[in-house]
């Protein structure tokens, strides 16, 4: 899949739309190639559209840790990320972004694309 298909440059960020019909497993590859899209051509911030991922079951602690730490090797300091999902897929604590914490990536996961905008444009904190 032509990953630059599914990006649009503003001024300020990227955003990434996958497909309405990826697996986990898809949109996590994806995710990954989204971020070196950004890393490669110097744009610090990525926002992925999820939000019409409804079909996808909540994943599992395993999934969230293996996907986040893909993502941050990825991002190698270098791109913020927030994802904006349906609510079923956030864990209640936000475990993949403690995770993205952990591993050096400056990441959030939100319902609202309005929220993750504007923590993308603070600078991610």
């Amino acid at each position: 899949m032509n990953i630059a298909a599914h990006m649009e440059a503003t001024q300020t960020y990227c955003r990434f739309r996958p497909p309405d019909t990826v697996s986990l497993v898809e949109v996590a590859e994806l995710v990954t190639r989204a971020i070196a899209h950004c890393r490669t051509r110097n744009f610090p911030r990525l926002l992925v559209d999820a939000s019409r991922l409804t079909h996808l079951a909540p994943p599992s602690l395993v999934d969230r840790f293996l996907m986040v730490e893909d993502w941050a090797r990825e991002a190698q300091g270098m791109v913020s990320v927030a994802i904006v999902a349906p609510e079923k897929l956030i864990h209640p604590e936000k475990f993949g972004v403690r995770v993205a914490a952990d591993s050096g990536l400056r990441g959030n996961i939100f319902a609202s694309e309005r929220e993750a905008i504007v923590w993308l444009l603070a600078g991610g904190d």
